[in-house]
């Protein structure tokens, strides 16, 4: 249905050329697999484990190997790099305390910084407070 209402609208914007309307199509069939594969790589659990922290995704899971820890104290996210949107912050983020972290995350706003191994890593969490607790005691 949306299909047919976009090439309608591609059709009267092209003055009724069919070449242009079909490519219309193709951009938004495009626009839909690639938001599909994007969420299927949106973040919804972290679980902790002895040796990795385990990013479970909506398609399949990440297993980042090392030893799990919360990081130094005081950093703060600055430019980021990658994908950001509607399903999620995955690339990288500047750390104002020099250096990058690996961002996986779904929302910025509640995030917490830990340490996976030796490279620092953004997660969002539901809770943030409880997750650094947890990757304390783990």
């Amino acid at each position: 249905m949306v299909a047919l209402a976009w090439f309608g609208f591609g059709v009267g914007l092209s003055g009724g050329d069919g070449v242009q309307a079909g490519a219309m199509i193709v951009a938004a069939l495009l626009v839909a697999v690639l938001a599909l594969w994007l969420r299927g790589g949106q973040p919804v659990a972290y679980r902790i484990e002895p040796d990795a922290l385990v990013i479970e995704r909506r398609r399949g899971a990440t297993r980042l190997i090392g030893a799990v820890r919360p990081h130094d104290e005081g950093a703060t996210l600055g430019l980021r790099l990658g994908t950001g949107g509607i399903y999620g912050q995955r690339g990288r983020a500047r750390l104002s305390t020099g250096g990058w972290a690996r961002a996986i995350a779904t929302d910025l706003r509640r995030s917490a910084l830990i340490r996976v191994g030796s490279a620092p890593v953004v997660v969002s969490p539901a809770d943030p407070a409880a997750f650094v607790l947890a990757v304390r005691d783990a």
